[in-house]
Order: structure tokens, then C-alpha cells, then sequence
């Protein structure tokens, strides 16, 4: 068993379930940023609920840290073993390879950067408040580090675009790890994979938008 977890496909296979738990998490939380539009009561009630159920968000929140550990453990070390096994060369050809496979690793570094910031200013902002304060406000200070601040908006829209690039390749690779025919990558399947990577980025865009523009007040 353990021998196949570490083998090449037992690998891909868990970077593939790891990244699809990481995008249907994206899903959810992009729900709840999206509430934001609703106004200030909706959103505050919404962050008072989950606080009020602390005990089982702090389960889901070590099973997401796992789950985001498991992603990186393996992307790294099948990195490290594709480049001993080439002479310090990726496995795939660099004239055939698609530029997005090429810098997984580094786009993967990067988010991981930005999620590192992201619960610096939020997440951990959020765990000194109680539930009764104002959440709406603290999502649309002007600081560095939150949505209301210009140029922190503008690293979030970069970062969640390189989130875009990363996860249209994850897919792609998801889809050739288990053998799933051409025809159907190429249909419906196709079109699941482009809620991950291209709407619930352009989601997120949106919230940022919407409180950059005045939308979300």
C-alpha cells in the first residue's frame, strides 16, 4: 500500500484528489464571499453562524490544512524525483510541454504565498473578533492586507488569476491521471473543469471589485 502512495501514479493520484478537495473548497468559499453583495446584515449573521459552530470549523479547518499539506508533500517530491530521473530536466519534453506544466511548481509556491497573507489579514483577524462584530466592515478596511486597500487588491487579482492558470492545468492532468478518453475531456467534462478555473476566479475578481468600485459599501 504504502509502496504504491509513493510510487509515480499513486502520487499523482493523490496531488489529483488533493487539488480537487482544494477547488471544491474554493467553490464554498467563494459562496460565502459572494454573500457580501447581499449586505452588511447577511454577511455579519453568516461569519456570527460559523462562529457559533467554531467546534466543526476547526475540524474542517485541519482537514484543509492536511489536505493542502498532502498537495504540496507530493507536487515537491514528484518534482524533485521527475528532475533526478531526467539529469535535472523535467520529465516532459521543454519544446512540447505546456508552459503552465512547466511552472506548477513555481505558480503552486506562489499561491502558497499568498494563502500565507491571506490568513495573516483575515482568517486570523477574524479569529480575535467575537461573533457579534462587525465582519462586513473588517472585509472592506483600507489596509494593506484587506480588500479595501488598492494594492493589496491588485496582488489578490494577480494571485487568484495564477490560482486560474494553476488550477486549468490541475484538471487537465486530473483527467490524463485516470484515464479519461479524449472525447470526453474534450466535452462535458470540459466545461466542469472550466467552473473551477475560470468562473469561480472570475467570482472572486468580482467580490474584489465590487468593494474596489463601491458596489460592496
Amino acid at each position: 500500500m504504502f509502496k504504491f502512495l509513493f510510487s509515480s501514479i499513486g502520487q499523482k493520484i493523490q496531488i489529483a484528489f488533493s487539488g480537487f478537495a482544494l477547488s471544491i473548497f474554493l467553490l464554498f468559499h467563494l459562496f460565502n464571499n459572494l454573500v457580501l453583495f447581499t449586505g452588511k446584515e447577511n454577511f455579519n449573521n453568516m461569519v456570527s453562524f460559523l462562529k457559533s459552530v467554531h467546534l466543526l470549523v476547526r475540524i474542517l479547518e485541519f482537514g484543509l490544512v492536511a489536505i493542502i499539506l498532502l498537495h504540496i508533500i507530493n507536487a515537491i517530491y514528484s518534482t524533485i524525483k521527475n528532475k533526478k530521473a531526467n539529469n535535472g530536466k523535467y520529465a516532459v519534453s521543454a519544446n512540447t510541454a505546456p508552459r503552465s506544466s512547466k511552472t506548477m511548481i513555481w505558480s503552486g509556491i506562489t499561491i502558497l504565498f499568498f494563502f500565507v497573507i491571506h490568513l495573516r489579514y483575515y482568517w486570523y483577524t477574524f479569529q480575535l473578533l467575537d461573533k457579534d462584530a462587525n465582519f462586513y466592515e473588517y472585509m472592506l478596511l483600507n489596509k494593506f492586507g484587506f480588500l479595501g486597500h488598492t494594492p493589496t487588491a491588485i496582488i489578490y487579482i494577480a494571485s487568484i488569476l495564477l490560482i486560474s492558470i494553476h488550477l486549468k492545468h490541475g484538471f487537465l492532468s486530473i483527467f490524463k491521471t485516470f484515464g479519461v478518453p479524449l472525447k470526453y475531456r474534450e466535452g462535458i467534462l470540459k466545461y466542469v473543469a472550466a467552473l473551477f478555473w475560470a468562473i469561480i476566479p472570475a467570482g472572486f475578481i468580482i467580490v474584489i471589485l465590487g468593494i474596489q468600485f463601491g458596489i460592496i459599501n
